[in-house]
């Protein structure tokens, strides 16, 4: 008993489906029709047979008034004889009664015989009796409301002696409305079955072609399609294979240089704004295309071809595509190969250099000068490697910073590391490419920064350790600061205090994107005397990742 209800309930809140309520609407129509069909019908055919009926009781009100035999007894008031010739009279007609009255209008024959010799009711008497009308009048009498024919009766003398009421009581019509109405009704019941029967089949025959989905889920998925082609960053554009736009995202206008149409370009055809185009055509068309480089209006695309499929017939393809040079854009300024490439280019030329000043004192025969710098090099490198080696044991996090010290040492600026650093084991939900990428990318800004500032100490200072319960990352500069102006935007995309900002404004963004993702915060504030420290925290106790 529960279940049904509960079926109904979640019915009640869903909503009714798409052919129940095609099903219902029409027959809430055909409902709404046959109630106005059918008061308009009755309306009509009663107003006919008021017309009809009333006609055919003045004609029989006429012809009995004219009658000699009746008049000579309505002359006489011989009440006995006028009732024998109404009563001949009834016989012969399909009328609801005849009453006859004198002068006066006093009944001389009435259906019921108590009421003769009283007054005739309705008050419609006086156009028969004062002026000699013959007449049609609807009025209700002693038998009820009817139609009635009212016609004089004369003598011989051109006296009027009298009035005849021939009349049809509305009882009547309802037998005639009933007989007039039983063909039309089964008409309107035979239209309702087959136009209900027809709506069902063809509320049916839509949702299969809507692959069974409710119009609320196709407008659900519309929505959904548009959104995920807006959050695509990659440029799509699905056609058909006479080449209209059956849809397409703004990523794919803006890389086509097409962006004002827009909109245009979602109702036409492609052909008519992208040059070179033989890509999306390419045969054979039922061949899925991966990664090829293109050329469309001018610019240079790596795409991809996916075919449309409708049951078993190709209708079209999706193409998706993205800059060439814009390939993983995002991550080109902090991958590990740049990183790595740009250490071991620093350490070459340091080296270069020392070896160029050891061998230019060997060649003047200063041995002890050249021994010293070589004993002072070992001895400051080799400390160097000592400490972050056995404080730092991430492998791609020690020579990030070892490498780092070396470029600190090329642009003259000290790298200091905190006596306290240490990264024994990484717990913290991150990788350790995106933890190199995050240090790398910071003590790099710090560099730029302490040159800008022409007044700066030249020092960087960088805390690593993983003592608490947080992974702690600080890096101070002292540099020129923030400023105010993108100050409070500085973690978004694009947005970089370089003046050069092409292919800038990405490493920030990136590494807030890796530290919220570890579940982490950053703090950014004002170093002594003057500068930024970046603050990291990120939690250290969710799993374990393996050193390599």
């Amino acid at each position: 008993m529960k279940v049904p209800a509960m079926q109904l309930i979640n019915k009640y809140k869903h909503g009714l489906s798409f052919s129940s309520r095609v099903f219902m609407l029409i027959l809430g129509l055909m409902f709404i029709q046959l109630a106005f069909v059918t008061t308009n019908f009755h309306q009509t055919l009663l107003d006919t047979l008021e017309d009809q009926v009333g006609t055919r009781a003045l004609i029989q009100a006429k012809e009995i008034a004219s009658d000699p035999e009746l008049i000579q007894e309505v002359r006489i008031k011989n009440i006995v004889a006028i009732e024998r010739v109404t009563d001949r009279l009834h016989k012969i007609s399909d009328a609801s009664f005849i009453v006859i009255g004198d002068e006066e209008g006093v009944r001389l024959s009435h259906p019921d015989k108590e009421k003769i010799g009283f007054p005739m009711q309705g008050g419609d008497n006086a156009g028969a009796l004062q002026r000699g009308e013959s007449y049609i009048s609807i009025r209700e009498g002693s038998l009820g409301y009817g139609v009635r024919g009212k016609a004089p009766i004369v003598d011989f003398d051109g006296n009027t002696i009298g009035v005849i009421s021939v009349g049809y009581l509305l009882n009547r019509f309802d037998q005639w409305v009933v007989l007039y109405f039983k063909p039309l009704v089964y008409e309107l019941i035979l239209s309702l079955i087959l136009t209900l029967g027809g709506a069902w089949l063809f509320s049916k025959h839509i949702k299969k072609k809507m692959n069974g989905m409710e119009p609320a889920e196709i407008a659900f998925a519309l929505h959904l399609e548009e959104s995920i082609l807006s959050s695509v960053y990659e440029g799509v554009i699905a056609i058909d294979r006479q080449g209209k736009t059956l849809a397409v995202n703004r990523s794919a206008v803006q890389i086509l240089g097409i962006n004002q149409h827009f909109e245009a370009l979602k109702k036409n055809s492609l052909l008519e704004f992208i040059t070179n185009y033989q890509f999306f055509f390419k045969t054979p068309y039922e061949q899925n295309l991966k990664d090829e480089i293109i050329t469309l209006n001018g610019k240079t695309v790596i795409a991809n071809r996916v075919a449309i499929y409708d049951d078993e017939n190709l209708i079209g393809w999706v193409v998706s595509f993205r800059a060439k040079n814009d390939i993983n854009s995002l991550t080109a300024e902090l991958t590990q190969i740049k990183q790595y490439t740009e250490n071991l280019r620093v350490m070459r030329h340091e080296h270069a250099n020392k070896l160029s000043t050891i061998s230019g004192l060997i060649e003047i025969g200063e041995y002890n000068s050249a021994l010293e710098i070589i004993n002072s090099e070992n001895n400051k490198k080799q400390q160097l490697i000592d400490f972050i080696t056995s404080r730092i044991r991430l492998k791609k996090v020690a020579g990030i910073l070892l490498g780092k010290y070396s470029r600190a040492q090329e642009l003259g600026i000290e790298l200091q590391f905190d006596p306290t650093c240490q990264l024994l084991q990484l717990n913290a939900p991150i990788e350790s490419n995106d933890l190199s990428a995050i240090i790398g990318n910071l003590i790099d800004n710090a560099f730029e920064a302490t040159l800008k500032n022409p007044d700066s100490n030249k020092i960087v200072t960088v805390l690593i350790t993983d003592a608490g319960n947080d992974l702690v990352i600080e890096i101070s500069d002292n540099g020129c600061g923030i400023s105010d102006d993108i100050a409070s935007s500085i973690f978004s995309r694009g947005v970089t205090s370089k003046e050069d900002r092409d292919g800038h404004g990405i490493g920030l963004y990136l590494i807030q994107r890796y530290v919220t993702n570890a579940g982490g915060v950053i703090l950014v504030d004002d170093a002594e005397p003057k500068g930024t420290t970046f603050s990291i925290f990120i939690p250290n106790k969710v799993t374990t990742h393996e050193f390599n």
